[in-house]
């Protein structure tokens, strides 16, 4: 590994303790080294590739003046304007909104690790679990230590580090798939659990469900409808997405929208192929209430885009009955 000739130097003069490990064992294992390396009552956890606004450190000191009883305080992770039709997508389709969640809300169960302050006292004390290995151990390490407390974390809007784009905006496959990875992960263990409900089927669940129909519609000669009903799902979820590129993302580019619907996909089949290779199935359309707001929410839960999806899935489903 390769250690910045500035960091190095810290090190020499005693002004940091740089600890390394011999191989990447994740970001779980790292951040645990670190904290227990620690003696400090408050622990500031920052992304590697984020740049610190040079107030950083003062705003989180004069927040501890003001409650030095917290629990631990978020600050405000800022990405740059989105300049192609994949960061659009992102920022439109809120795979950024948790980072960004200090500006909207004044409490938190959870945000991202890439800009928060923990008070060592109060946080959970298994600390991150090394067991999670795909994404998710942030908002398991965090919830626990907030359900556990029955306190919130503080947002800090004020306390700004700024985040580029991942991969110079290329196209986040990889990251969506380890997502939603993560996220069948940490739906199985408690109290997590205890957030989740049933709801209706997303499109890869939807899919899986005709390729196990497969064999029967093919005995029972009903692929045609089959067929039918799939082509209305997706091309329902793609004027869904486009519809939220045009009232959202204030665009009517079919690119943005394109690129919503692949994320969003990429993040659902990864949950799906996660749940599958665990032998998870109850985690079949199964969904986490990533709020936290309140246990065992009632299932079926729908919204706009949810509700405006189903009703173009049974227009095109009934105008192509009729038509064939």
């Amino acid at each position: 590994m390769n250690i910045p000739a500035s960091v190095a130097d810290l090190q020499e003069k005693g002004q940091i303790k740089l600890l390394v490990h011999p191989k990447n064992l994740g970001p779980s294992a790292a951040r645990n080294t670190g904290i227990r390396a620690g003696t400090g009552k408050w622990i500031l956890l920052l992304d590697d590739d984020i740049r610190p606004e040079k107030d950083l450190l003062f705003q989180y000191a004069g927040a501890i003046q003001k409650n030095e009883t917290a629990l631990g305080f978020v600050g405000l992770t800022v990405f740059p304007k989105p300049f192609n039709a994949v960061t659009k997508a992102m920022e439109t389709g809120g795979w950024i909104s948790h980072f960004t969640g200090a500006e909207k809300n004044l409490l938190l169960r959870w945000a991202p690790t890439s800009n928060i302050l923990l008070n060592r006292v109060k946080m959970d004390s298994e600390l991150f679990d090394e067991t999670l290995t795909k994404s998710g151990e942030d908002i398991d390490f965090l919830v626990r230590g907030s359900l556990n407390r029955n306190e919130q974390y503080i947002a800090l809007p004020e306390a700004v580090v700024r985040h580029p784009w991942w991969n110079n905006g290329a196209i986040q496959t990889k990251r969506l798939l380890r997502y939603g990875a993560g996220a069948s992960e940490i739906a199985r263990k408690p109290p997590i659990r205890d957030f989740t409900f049933r709801d209706f089927t997303n499109t890869s669940e939807t899919l899986l469900l005709f390729i196990l129909l497969i064999p029967f519609a093919l005995i029972w000669n009903f692929t045609h409808l089959l067929l039918i009903i799939f082509c209305s799902v997706v091309l329902a979820e793609f004027l869904t997405c486009w519809l939220r590129a045009i009232l959202i993302g204030k665009t009517f580019s079919p690119w943005v929208a394109f690129h919503i619907l692949w994320a969003k996909n990429a993040y659902e089949t990864g949950y799906l192929i996660r749940s599958l290779q665990t032998g998870f199935l109850n985690g079949f359309a199964l969904r986490t209430d990533m709020g936290f707001h309140k246990a065992h929410p009632g299932s079926f839960r729908t919204n706009r885009w949810k509700i405006i999806k189903l009703i173009l899935i049974t227009v095109m489903f009934l105008v192509a009955v009729i038509a064939f």
